[in-house]
């Protein structure tokens, strides 16, 4: 989401109403001169009043965008620091997974496929962090497309 000033373009447009409606009751309404502000107390009135709604609706937009981009920096901040934790917890059990590979190469006393399967569990899983790490856009589809499991050879 970019950051649009809501308060100054509900400010032009409330120029431009004015202007607006300035030149409609010269133009339509047989004003005999143009008024930029109105003489008639109802007129202005209505104007202020419509300005008024038009520049607190901008107040009102630029708040509510400001609060939801904190919401969504602060939701950044929890998924990068679950992340890096999560990393943290899965490498220190890959590594201890690729020192039992080492053993298991060692000792001989498991088959090929079952060394075969083993490893591309690590390498999997290594995969999958990777991933994940690298989500940009915070929403719950792209997370879990992240970590759906990677095609196996």
């Amino acid at each position: 989401m970019k950051k649009i000033n809501y308060t100054i373009l509900s400010i032009l447009l409330a120029i431009i109403l004015w202007v607006i409606d300035s030149t409609a009751h010269k133009l339509f309404f047989g004003d005999d001169e143009f008024e930029f502000i109105p003489t008639n107390i109802n007129e202005l009135w209505m104007r202020v009043t419509i300005v008024m709604m038009v520049i607190c609706f901008g107040l009102f937009a630029d708040y509510q965008t400001k609060k939801i981009l904190k919401s969504e920096h602060e939701k950044r901040i929890v998924f990068r620091a679950t992340v890096s934790a999560s990393q943290h917890i899965l490498n220190n059990l890959l590594n201890n997974m690729q020192y039992f590979k080492l053993k298991i190469d060692e000792s001989r006393d498991f088959d090929k496929e079952t060394t075969e399967l083993f490893q591309q569990s690590i390498d999997g899983a290594e995969e999958l962090v990777k991933k994940l790490s690298s989500v940009e856009e915070l929403t719950e589809d792209k997370i879990k497309d992240s970590v759906s499991p990677v095609n196996s050879k």
